[in-house]
């Protein structure tokens, strides 16, 4: 077990990053011994990944949700250092955020990024062969051999200056020319770690394309562990404290109510949340990497009964296998049916929420 929540649980830093290997040389391959730490953080690595990420662009693709959200938040920036809201203004504004909050943790499972094909960036041909001219090196030549001054330039005497300059782009050519090649080497090479399974590589992908940004906006925090080349494990901080709205916001025709959730209404909607938050996991992580399984343990900070302390527990812990994820339909299925099919453990009453459960190993 590792000391990340020894000193209080972390969120929004992000998601922290693990490999199970000694850092992830290519060699090395996907049987190297396991050794737990953070991600040594190696600029060869992520230049690749960079250039993988230039010549294999893949946008995020946001839910309408998220979209909202950032509305939300531009509206209250905004609004700061203006006239100062008035009361009625304010509690709408409330209730906007509320609906919101509803609607992120009912479509949470709804939305995933393309998937990227690294066997196509593998096979990308390079811009030119290794050794001969690059195409702009060539097209700048060929503008520098056919240049032909006329009478008024001979006149002027420019021609001798625009020789020079016409051979100064031939330079920058054969600069761009092998910019792009060692761009495609790059990128080429990362891909190809990627498919023989270099764990290193893995976390790098999942940190600089940031799949799950909408998990950490609304609060939760991730951490990443790669087991294997075909197993990625995923630890969720649900954080339901501040996922978990306290209170509804309804208009109403005098404005807008705020009566408490009952314990009931609460335990559903986390309940929700994080059948859907795994789900949401898997499907990014399957988009991305080459695995055949993702584990997901999510914890959550309970209040102990018999103890009157908080414990930071898990809540459900979940393994879901890519062919499983491939027959699932977002939006058609409810969520925790869907999960149960999947081996997993979890203990949840509707009364009293989730008890603890042990970690699928």
């Amino acid at each position: 077990m590792r000391n990340r929540y020894n000193h209080g649980i972390l969120t929004n830093s992000g998601p922290h990053l693990y490999s199970m290997d000694t850092g992830g040389s290519r060699e090395q391959g996907a049987d190297s011994p396991p050794v737990s730490g953070y991600m040594p953080r190696d600029e060869s690595v992520a230049a690749s990944a960079a250039a993988a990420a230039s010549l294999f662009s893949t946008t995020p693709t946001y839910s309408s949700a998220y979209l909202k959200r950032h509305e939300l938040i531009n509206r209250q920036h905004q609004q700061q250092g203006q006239t100062a809201w008035n009361e009625a203004e304010k509690l709408s504004f409330e209730a906007d955020w509320y609906d919101n909050q509803l609607e992120w943790i009912a479509t949470i499972d709804q939305t995933y990024g393309e998937p990227v094909f690294w066997d196509v960036l593998a096979a990308m041909a390079p811009p030119f062969p290794r050794g001969e001219q690059g195409p702009k090196e060539k097209l700048a030549e060929r503008n520098w051999a056919a240049f032909q001054p006329t009478r008024i330039q001979k006149l002027l005497k420019q021609d001798a200056m625009i020789r020079e300059e016409l051979e100064r782009q031939v330079q920058l050519a054969r600069e761009e020319d092998r910019k792009d090649y060692l761009a495609w080497k790059a990128a080429n090479d990362f891909a190809h770690d990627i498919l023989d399974g270099n764990r290193t590589a893995y976390l790098r992908v999942l940190e600089e394309m940031a799949p799950l940004q909408e998990l950490t906006l609304l609060g939760s925090g991730l951490e990443f562990s790669v087991r294997s080349s075909s197993e990625v494990e995923v630890e969720l901080d649900v954080n339901s404290q501040q996922v978990i709205p306290r209170e509804a916001k309804v208009r109403t025709e005098a404005g807008v109510a705020s009566p408490e959730l009952s314990v009931r209404e609460r335990n559903d909607l986390e309940l929700k949340y994080i059948c859907g938050s795994v789900l949401r996991i898997a499907g990014e992580l399957f988009a991305l990497l080459p695995l055949d399984t993702v584990v997901v343990q999510a914890r959550d900070t309970k209040m102990n009964e018999k103890t009157g302390q908080e414990e930071y527990i898990t809540v459900l812990s979940i393994r879901i296998d890519r062919k499983f994820f491939a027959g699932y339909h977002a939006g058609r299925e409810r969520c925790l049916e869907a999960l149960m099919h999947c081996p997993h453990r979890m203990v949840y009453d509707p009364g009293t929420g989730f008890e603890p459960v042990d970690d699928l190993l």
